[in-house]
Formats: C-alpha cells, sequence, structure tokens
C-alpha cells in the first residue's frame, strides 16, 4: 500500500502488481551488477582481460577523466578566486558532472561487458 503524507489530496493506493514486478526487475538486475562488481579473483581476472583487450579505449577513457577532473578543478579554483560568477559556475560544473557520469558509465560498460546507462 501506498499511503500519501498529511495534508496530500492522495488516498490511500494498493500497489499494483506491476509496479511490484517493475521494482523485482529493477532489485535483480541490480543484483546481477553487484554479483558482476564483485572483486573476487574472476571479476579482477575478467577486469584485467577487458582492459587487455582494449588497452586504447581504456587509455582514452583515462585521459578524458583526468581532463574533466583537472578542468573541474580548476573551476574550482577560477570561482573561489571571484573570476567566474554563481551562473557560470553552476552551468559549467553540471555540464563537467554530467561528462565524468558518462565517462564512468564508459568504465563500468567496459569492465561488465554491458551497456548500463
Amino acid at each position: 500500500m501506498h499511503i500519501s503524507p498529511p495534508g496530500s489530496l492522495r488516498c490511500v493506493m494498493p500497489v499494483s502488481r506491476e509496479n511490484k514486478k517493475g521494482k523485482d526487475e529493477i532489485k535483480r538486475n541490480l543484483d546481477e551488477i553487484v554479483t558482476k562488481l564483485d572483486q573476487s579473483t574472476a571479476s579482477s581476472d575478467a577486469w584485467q582481460e577487458s582492459v587487455a583487450s582494449n588497452p586504447e579505449e581504456w587509455e582514452r577513457l583515462k585521459r578524458q577523466i583526468s581532463e574533466k577532473q583537472g578542468a573541474l578543478k580548476e573551476l574550482v579554483t577560477e570561482k573561489k578566486a571571484g573570476r567566474v560568477g554563481p551562473d557560470e559556475f553552476a552551468a559549467k560544473y553540471k555540464q563537467l558532472q554530467d561528462e565524468l557520469t558518462e565517462l564512468e558509465f564508459a568504465v563500468y560498460n567496459m569492465r561488465l561487458g554491458t551497456e548500463v546507462k
């Protein structure tokens, strides 16, 4: 059952079977990802194999992550120095964080051999 917060116009509604199935599927998918990320010897070996089979891609990702992290650090320094206003900082910060998130997903996908988004 779902109970709305006090003052809400909604009433008590039962959780549908479809919604429960969706949650179960999400949990199962997340459990699979966690299992793949397990730091066991087999997982470590698979990771090493993935890196070894894609050295150019791995180096490109490392370089891009390093560049974005450097740009983020520089942006914070510029803001502290007063050379970047709050609006410009917020926009650039969000953009850099989004780009870093995309790169992190690329690393996860490389490690997992999947297309997690």
